[in-house]
C-alpha cells in the first residue's frame, strides 16, 4: 500500500482548489521509493475537463530526477465536477501515442496516477490508481496518508 505524506496530499489539494476552474497537474517525486516532493505542472489545455503537462516543464523535472537520484512515484491531476477516477480520456494519455492502449507504450509505466476530485469538496477525494491494458486498464491503489 503507497504511503504518502499529508503534506503532500495537501499540496495537491491546494493545487487543484488553485487552478479552478481548470484542472490541475503535476507529479510526485521519491526518493528510495518514499514520495518526497509535489512539483505542479502548468496544464497547457487550461480545461476543467482535461489536462496536458507542459512538456518542457516536464523535461526539466525528468532531468530534475535523473541529477538527483530520485524517482517518478506519480502523475497527479484535479478533478473539477467527477470522482477521482481516471477518465478513458486520462487512460489513453498514459500510453504514446496517445491512445494506443493495445499497441503504444506507457509513457510511465512504474508510476501511480492519483486523482484529486473537488466534486464533493469539502472534503477533497484523494485516490491513486494503476493504468493497465487489460480492461477496464485500471486497479485502485489504496494509499495510506501518514
Amino acid at each position: 500500500m503507497p504511503r504518502i505524506p499529508s503534506a503532500l496530499i495537501d499540496e495537491m489539494v491546494a493545487h487543484a482548489r488553485e487552478d479552478l476552474p481548470n484542472e490541475a497537474c503535476g507529479m510526485v517525486h521519491a526518493r528510495e521509493g518514499a514520495p518526497v516532493a509535489v512539483h505542479r505542472v502548468r496544464n497547457t489545455t487550461a480545461s476543467p475537463y482535461r489536462y496536458e503537462m507542459d512538456g518542457l516543464q516536464v523535461a526539466r523535472l525528468e532531468r530534475q530526477r535523473d541529477e538527483s537520484g530520485e524517482t517518478l512515484f506519480a502523475i497527479y491531476h484535479s478533478h473539477v465536477a467527477s470522482e477521482a477516477r481516471p477518465s478513458m480520456t486520462d487512460i489513453r494519455q498514459a500510453f504514446f501515442p496517445p491512445g494506443e492502449i493495445e499497441t503504444g507504450l506507457f509513457m510511465y509505466p512504474e508510476a501511480l496516477y492519483i486523482l484529486v476530485s473537488l466534486a464533493d469538496d469539502p472534503p477533497p477525494s484523494v485516490r491513486a490508481w494503476r493504468i493497465v491494458r487489460e480492461e477496464p486498464h485500471l486497479i485502485e491503489e489504496p494509499i495510506e496518508v501518514v
